[in-house]
């Protein structure tokens, strides 16, 4: 029997991890613009 370490929140998700989260500090801008610069087809957390 296994028990439930993960439990899924999508909001709590955006907050975090969410391009809006990443663009309020300059540090997540920072994120951002490293990921882009990859081409990374995604470069921040999105919604459904």
């Amino acid at each position: 029997m296994s028990i439930t370490l993960f439990k899924k929140s999508h909001k709590k998700r955006q907050r975090k991890h969410g391009f809006r989260a990443r663009m309020a500090c300059r540090q997540g801008r920072t994120i951002i613009n490293r990921r882009r610069a990859k081409k990374r087809k995604r470069i921040a957390v999105h919604g459904y």
